[in-house]
């Protein structure tokens, strides 16, 4: 916990991919709450929240009826707690989600599953609180054959800094795998940007719960 609490102050520089807290602009918060859209409504969740900006942006949709933000950061959360007092923060620092069973329709996890170490865990939580026929938004990294080559020549100080946040790397295939593993079914799938449209910049994935 005491690694994000300095994340979130920004004191690892800027030596390797992501060594710092994303900043937000209104393009990307556009297209990615764009796909948003039609799955979420109710009761909805932003897992990894940060300083609440995505989640701020989701609670703006009519059918959102509540929603709330966790992090594991203390600081993260006080910052979103000040940007956004109408909506309800949470330090969440356990593995196991706080929450009631199939207590949620939508799930948000945005920039988040490549810093988690146990990665089947954070979806099987999520998949408990989820409700039958509620969906779960994960955006992510995305690492197709041409990138792991360029990324192996020429950027691999950069991506596998030793400070670097990002633990955990991901395909379309082996993020679709468990998803399966863990009780998701993958519906839609499209890049989160692109490197002159010939490679993935991340990857954005919406997956359900099924009602049976």
């Amino acid at each position: 916990m005491d690694y994000y609490e300095r994340y979130w102050k920004r004191s690892f520089g800027q030596n390797g991919v992501a060594a710092s807290p994303p900043s937000w602009n209104e393009k990307d918060l556009i297209k990615i709450t764009d796909i948003a859209k039609p799955y979420c409504y109710g009761n909805v969740l932003d897992i990894g929240c940060g300083d609440g900006t995505f989640t701020s942006y989701l609670s703006k949709f009519s059918k959102v009826k509540k929603i709330t933000g966790v992090d594991i950061s203390q600081n993260a959360i006080s910052q979103a707690k000040r940007k956004y007092p109408e909506i309800e923060f949470k330090v969440v620092s356990q593995a196991t989600l706080p929450f009631s069973k199939e207590s949620f329709d939508f799930i948000t996890m945005v920039e988040v599953v490549e810093h988690i170490m146990d990665t089947e865990q954070i979806f099987k939580e999520a998949n408990k609180i989820l409700k039958p026929g509620g969906c779960i938004l994960i955006t992510t990294t995305d690492f197709n054959l041409a990138k792991k080559i360029i990324v192996a020549a020429f950027f691999w100080g950069k991506y596998f800094y030793p400070t670097n946040p990002h633990i955990r790397f991901f395909t379309k295939a082996t993020l679709k795998d468990i998803l399966d593993k863990t009780g998701f079914k993958a519906i839609k799938h499209k890049w989160n940007g692109s490197y002159l449209g010939l490679m993935p910049k991340g990857q954005i994935m919406i997956a359900k719960k099924p009602c049976f």
